[in-house]
């Protein structure tokens, strides 16, 4: 469940700085070239209409209301300015992080899913965690997954039969630095990453040349312990993406 609450005090915060911090800069350039403080009090109030803007087009993405893909395009551009901001303001007064975290990720999927796709099952990959792999499974799966005895105590299993099905490269990658490698070395055309918030902010961030659908996973016995995966939506996005709903 995303909370739009959060993000907006976050953001009437940000806001909130940028106003006391170009009325302290009037005061002391008060004796200064009036040109200069003119610059100044425009450029802010220009950051804080973008900033208000931004804000407005997300509140009606996480709301579910139509905006257009062109908007949602520039939107996602300005949330990229703004996350670390956003970020640093609500870890500051006790917003966890990954709240910020689960706006940014619905922003950058409501923009794919407003665009059309036609790939190939081959030209995509799917990234899992090594974390979906139950704990005290002895089998290695993170260098070729169909090494999986498919006894179905953890969603491994599912797949490979999602991969036997669809004929889609799945990967398991240990982490942030394998994925990376195994796009670079792969050169997919979209990928559907399942992870936590912070591992696919980070992923969608560092691979913006191409689609990513970011799809959380579950956790509950905590952050990369025994997560499972929702297959069906996995499905879905593979189906879009494939242009087959």
């Amino acid at each position: 469940m995303i909370d739009i609450k959060k993000y907006l005090t976050t953001i009437g915060i940000l806001i909130a700085i940028l106003i006391l911090g170009t009325a302290i800069i009037n005061i002391f350039i008060s004796s200064l070239v009036n040109i200069f403080g003119l610059l100044i009090n425009i450029l802010v109030l220009s950051i804080i209409i973008i900033i208000i803007f931004s804000t407005i087009v997300t509140y009606n993405i996480i709301k579910d209301k139509k905006v257009s893909s062109s908007l949602m395009k520039i939107n996602l551009k300005i949330a990229n300015l703004l996350f670390n901001p956003v970020i640093f303001i609500a870890s500051s007064i006790g917003i966890p992080k990954n709240e910020m975290r689960k706006i940014y990720v619905k922003l950058n999927n409501s923009y794919i899913y407003s665009n059309k796709y036609n790939f190939n099952p081959e030209d995509i990959m799917i990234l899992i965690p090594h974390c979906v792999q139950k704990n005290s499974c002895k089998l290695k799966v993170t260098n070729k997954i169909e090494n999986c005895a498919k006894c179905g105590l953890c969603n491994v299993s599912d797949l490979v039969k999602l991969k036997e099905k669809t004929g889609i490269n799945i990967f398991i990658a240990t982490g942030g630095t394998l994925a990376r490698k195994v796009i670079i070395e792969n050169k997919p055309k979209a990928v559907i990453a399942v992870a936590c918030e912070r591992d696919l902010t980070s992923g969608i961030q560092d691979m913006k040349h191409i689609p990513v659908l970011g799809i959380f996973n579950k956790r509950p016995n905590g952050p990369c312990v025994d997560t499972f995966i929702d297959i069906r939506e996995v499905e879905d996005a593979i189906n879009f993406l494939t242009n087959k709903k």
